[in-house]
């Protein structure tokens, strides 16, 4: 029997963007590199406690799209500014002509 070491699932990996919304419904963003599919019409994101965490236990609803070099600003904004800080984070000052 072959024994594969583990590897990513995807390379190089992506950064991939979760919307959800706060209970208020607020949108909320965050981004993660660690996500892949499962299966063939599966996919899987290891996140840790964050408040996209807590929507998405709240409510299943949630988007998933890739960074880009054009969305780089904004997916780094929303990667290192918390929604349990900045509650309305998705207003990025600065990047109203970005979206992710």
């Amino acid at each position: 029997m072959k024994h594969f070491k583990p590897k990513a699932w995807v390379l190089p990996q992506p950064v991939l963007i979760i919307g959800t919304y706060n209970a208020d419904g607020t949108p909320n963003a965050m981004n993660t590199a660690w996500g892949g599919q499962w299966d063939s019409n599966e996919i899987m994101i290891s996140m840790g406690s964050h408040a996209t965490t807590d929507n998405l236990n709240r409510c299943g609803d949630f988007t998933i799209a890739f960074a880009t070099a054009q969305t780089m600003t904004a997916a780094d904004y929303v990667g290192i500014t918390s929604a349990r800080h900045d509650h309305d984070k998705i207003t990025m000052p600065g990047c109203e002509n970005e979206t992710v």
